[in-house]
Parts: C-alpha cells; structure tokens; sequence
C-alpha cells in the first residue's frame, strides 16, 4: 500500500512537470510565454490560446481544472502533448502580440535612453546644436523688430514735428502776406502823402511869389 504522503509528492511532481511541458509547448508552438502557474485547460474563447483535441478519447482531460487531475492524468496529458491534443491561437492572440509589441518597444526605448547609442549621442549633439542656433537667430531677430519699433517712432514723431513745423511755416507765409500787403499799403498812403505834400509845397511857394510880387510893383 502506498503512503498517502508519497504519493501527493508523486502527484505534485507530475502537476509541476505537466505545467512547466504544457507551457514549453504552448512557446514553441505559438510564441506565448505562458508562466507555468497560468497553464490552463478549460480555456475561454477570450484567452490567447486553445486546445484543440485530436484525439477524441482524451477530451475528458479538458473537462477539469489542472490543479485537480490525478497523477495518472498528468502523465497522459504530458505524453498526450502534441500528438493527442494541440494548442491553437485564441481570441485573445491579437492583444497579446500588441500588448508584447508594446512592452518590447518601450523597454527598447528605455533601455536607449538609459544607454543611448552613438547614433543617437551624435544626433542630439546636433539637434541641441541646431536648437541653439534657432534660439540665437530668434533673439536677434526680436532685437530687430524691437529696434525697428524704435525707428518707426522716431519716425511717426519725425513726421508729427515735420507737420508742425509746416502748419508753422504756413500760418508764418500767411501772416508775412498779410504784413508785406499792410507795409505796401502803408508805402503807398506815404508815396501819396509826400506827392500832395510836395505838390503843397510848391502851391505854397508860388502862392508866397506871387504875393511878394504884388507888394513891390516898382521893381
């Protein structure tokens, strides 16, 4: 009679051996990493793989949870593997290469961040390069439209001053005008005045010739 402790040992060796043959087959049949733990063989349609039975006789093996065949079963199901049943991709197949795509791809650029190449040192050499210089030119270019803001106002108020100084120039042609026509007009009432006076002054002369005349007649 066998020792009921040897032989859970015995059961535990071939549950243990069944995982680790079933996970290695599901590897190298679809390119799963299954952990062993996570073996199953009542699968769902969701799952990333199914079992595929070839050989009717052993489909009463799927029926029951892994962890609660018997030693017997475990056995059948490791020499069973690939000749009486087969894993095949299950619906869940396509979400497990995106998500493995995923994971390998972040852990690439991870592991290129923390050792980046030479590729990429000289490529960042260059792009902080690069930004550098675009940094320096828009920064001399924002000096210019500065200064030229500048320059703009100084020419606005150029121009203010310039029209005042016409509107100046103008009201001072204006007023010039008017004071050039008052001086001819002035010019004109002494011209006259001096021609009448001249012309008094020679009726006045006359006038005293006459009368002297008059007041000796002898002569």
């Amino acid at each position: 009679m066998n020792c009921p402790r040897t032989s859970n040992q015995e059961r535990a060796k071939w549950r243990t051996e069944c995982r680790d043959k079933l996970a290695n087959y599901i590897h190298s049949q679809l390119g799963l990493t299954i952990l062993p733990a996570d073996v199953k063989l009542i699968t769902k349609p969701e799952d990333v793989y199914q079992w595929s039975i070839l050989t009717p006789v052993r489909a009463p093996l799927f029926n029951k949870q892994l962890s609660k065949h018997s030693t017997g079963a475990y056995i059948d199901l490791c020499n069973g593997v690939g000749v009486h049943f087969k894993a095949v991709q299950g619906q869940g197949a396509a979400d497990y290469e995106l998500e493995t795509q995923h994971t390998t791809t972040t852990t690439a650029l991870e592991k290129s961040k923390e050792h980046p190449s030479s590729d990429a040192i000289t490529f960042q050499s260059s792009a902080k390069e690069w930004r550098d210089k675009f940094n320096a030119e828009v920064a001399i270019r924002e000096a210019l439209e500065i200064e030229m803001i500048g320059i703009q106002g100084e020419k606005a108020d150029l121009v203010t001053e310039m029209q005042v100084l016409r509107k100046t120039e103008a009201t001072q042609t204006h007023e010039l005008d008017k004071v050039r026509e008052v001086l001819l007009m002035t010019s004109r009432i002494l011209q006259e005045r001096a021609l009448k006076a001249s012309e008094d002054s020679q009726k006045i002369t006359q006038a005293a010739i006459s009368l002297k005349l008059g007041s000796n007649p002898c002569m």
